[in-house]
């Protein structure tokens, strides 16, 4: 008769396994996601006669994302960078002003992306099950 201990180390050995990749994986997936929704923001962005740049790059161009990842936590910011040119006008097409703006929806880039991350994510979940 077995006390599950024998059972219970090659569950543990066959966890670290799968984790060992788990945040490179999660990562990537992220950064795809974050491409994207950059993508989608520039687009949209483009499609405004008010904001888009009429000679050479505009505020489109102001879209970057940043890395805040820590070994607990995969994280982007995304969204327009004030030190790059026409940044500043983030908040007005985002926002707008009291004359106005406001026409850029800030949400809409995580709301189509939102389906296909946590697609690739339980895709990832149930990859790792399998391995276990």
């Amino acid at each position: 008769m077995s006390d599950g201990l024998a059972e219970l180390r090659q569950f543990a050995a066959s966890i670290e396994r799968v984790t060992e990749g788990a945040y490179d994986e999660v990562d990537a997936v992220i950064f795809k996601g974050a491409m994207n929704m950059k993508r989608e923001m520039v687009a949209d962005i483009k499609k405004s006669k008010h904001f888009v740049g009429k000679k050479g790059p505009g505020f489109e161009s102001s879209i970057t994302f940043e890395e805040h990842n820590t070994k607990d936590v995969i994280r982007r910011e995304l969204g327009p960078d004030k030190s790059r040119p026409g940044g500043a006008l983030g908040n007005i097409y985002y926002f707008g002003t009291s004359r106005g703006g406001g026409s850029g929806d800030i949400e809409k880039p995580i709301n189509s992306e939102a389906p296909r991350l946590i697609g690739a994510i339980q895709k990832l979940v149930e990859k790792w099950a399998g391995q276990l």
